[in-house]
């Protein structure tokens, strides 16, 4: 009995001791007896997507957050951090103060439920100009809209060259100032046939929507006119569309769609930060192989690798496409009490220190235009000159996505869904390469008649649940 009685004790003792400890330890919150989670006042509550590849990658991402929360903590030492991890951000903020987000998840909260997050950059004395351009635009949603959040990485398109195939072939590597002629003229070079393998010059996925925006930006300023889908054949955006479908006619540009997967491609239109992807990640292994955007490790250990800024257009001008799946940043939602609290841990994301840490695990471009000189990011596929290279255009980047049809709309995460949906099943499914300019105008039909009825509400719209 006696012993029974000390191990009680002992029991009440040790459990005291745990409830004191969740109470005011920092950034650690409490529960009532009603299940009811309590904060404490200094403590604010962050919401952060999982990584879902592994185990290992989960760990890798707690251990950057853990390091990146110590060095805030340095400069903020009143301010605890308790982080929630979900699968996939809530759309109710209720709860959170400040959620670590892409750009894709934005357009959950932006239409309402986030604050402006240009005033936490200058309560935190940096300029908004600091921002790579790309970026600010995508964190804006429209260059003209309010900033959602704080991007802290960037990643827009490029052209992957493998320097050996242009050795093999004669042809010279264009500079950082080549023009779309040139770029054509490029690919027509090293398109053909060379001991007994069949090359053609360019990997450009025309049914991935960031190909049609560079030739529809580049060459038309938009593929909407007053905000509708513009895409008939006889209008800029069409014309523009027709000229990138005759790199494909021509055989110039090689694409699983079209049927040219025993060819060899000399250079891979894709985004910098993620070239292995192509952002389209479902090509057979016989498609891959001949795509230098997914021969990155081979060409880097060959010294191969260069990556070459978009063409500009013959005038001079210059787009640019940021992927929205790959860039990070910080927001802050309106429901938040501890909204200035928050802007700080935010803030914080931009400094020499946070970009640092937070780039060592997400990738990318520093979006603080004053890191662009260090050392920390210039690896991989951003080593050596292809830095340099990579920088060119970052100001002129746009989304990747719909949303320039649906800014401001209520319904802007889901009609954009619903956008990219129906354009996937348009272009991939449904579109059978090679059956003429035509059959390609009536597809783009198709796309135009069903994305102007999601931006009237006509069509219904596909959501998360």
């Amino acid at each position: 009995m006696k012993n029974r009685s000390v191990r009680a004790a002992a029991l009440l003792i040790l459990t005291a001791m745990l409830a004191f400890a969740a109470t005011f330890s920092g950034g650690c919150a409490k529960q009532e007896s009603s299940g009811k989670e309590i904060i404490p006042a200094d403590t604010i509550v962050l919401a952060v997507k999982k990584d879902q590849t592994s185990a290992a990658g989960q760990q890798a991402l707690e251990r950057c957050l853990g390091e990146y929360i110590d060095a805030f903590n340095k400069t903020e030492p009143g301010i605890k951090v308790s982080i929630k991890y979900y699968s996939e951000l809530p759309k109710e903020t209720a709860g959170i103060d400040c959620m670590l987000l892409g750009a894709d998840d934005m357009l959950l909260y932006a239409a309402s439920s986030l604050t402006d997050a240009g005033q936490y950059l200058e309560a935190a004395g940096i300029a908004e100009e600091k921002l790579a351009g790309g970026a600010r635009n995508t964190a804006k949603i429209s260059e003209s809209g309010t900033l959602r959040m704080i991007p802290f990485n960037y990643d827009h398109a490029v052209i992957i060259a493998d320097a050996g195939v242009f050795g093999d072939a004669g042809v010279t590597l264009p500079d950082n100032d080549w023009s779309l002629s040139g770029f054509e003229a490029v690919a027509e070079a090293l398109t053909g046939r060379r001991d007994g393998k069949a090359y053609a010059g360019v990997y450009m996925p025309y049914y991935m929507n960031y190909v049609w925006q560079y030739y529809c930006d580049l060459l038309a300023g938009s593929y909407l006119t007053d905000g509708r889908f513009d895409l008939s054949r006889t209008g800029s955006a069409g014309q523009a569309l027709e000229r990138m479908y005759s790199m494909y006619t021509h055989n110039y540009a090689y694409s699983p769609v079209l049927d040219s997967s025993s060819r060899i491609c000399a250079m891979s239109f894709t985004f910098a930060c993620e070239p292995g992807r192509n952002n389209y990640s479902f090509e057979t292994e016989k498609k891959t192989i001949i795509n230098p955007g997914k021969q990155v490790d081979e060409l880097l250990a060959e010294n191969r690798l260069v990556l070459l800024p978009l063409p500009k257009s013959d005038a001079g001008n210059r787009t640019g496409i940021a992927d929205t799946d790959f860039i990070k940043g910080f927001a802050v939602p309106v429901t938040s009490a501890k909204q200035n609290m928050a802007g700080k841990l935010a803030a914080f994301s931009l400094t020499a220190e946070g970009q640092k840490i937070l780039i060592s695990y997400y990738g990318g471009i520093p979006a603080n235009r004053d890191m662009w000189g260090e050392t920390f990011w210039r690896t991989g596929v951003f080593a050596g000159d292809n830095a340099e290279r990579a920088l060119i255009g970052v100001d002129d980047g746009l989304r990747d996505d719909f949303t320039a049809a649906l800014s401001g709309d209520n319904e802007i995460y889901n009609k954009n869904i619903r956008m990219r949906t129906v354009f996937s099943a348009v272009m991939v499914r449904e579109f059978s390469g090679g059956k003429g300019i035509d059959r390609f105008f009536k597809k783009l039909a198709v796309f135009q008649e069903d994305a102007n009825a999601v931006i009237d509400g006509k069509r219904p719209i596909y959501t998360r649940e």
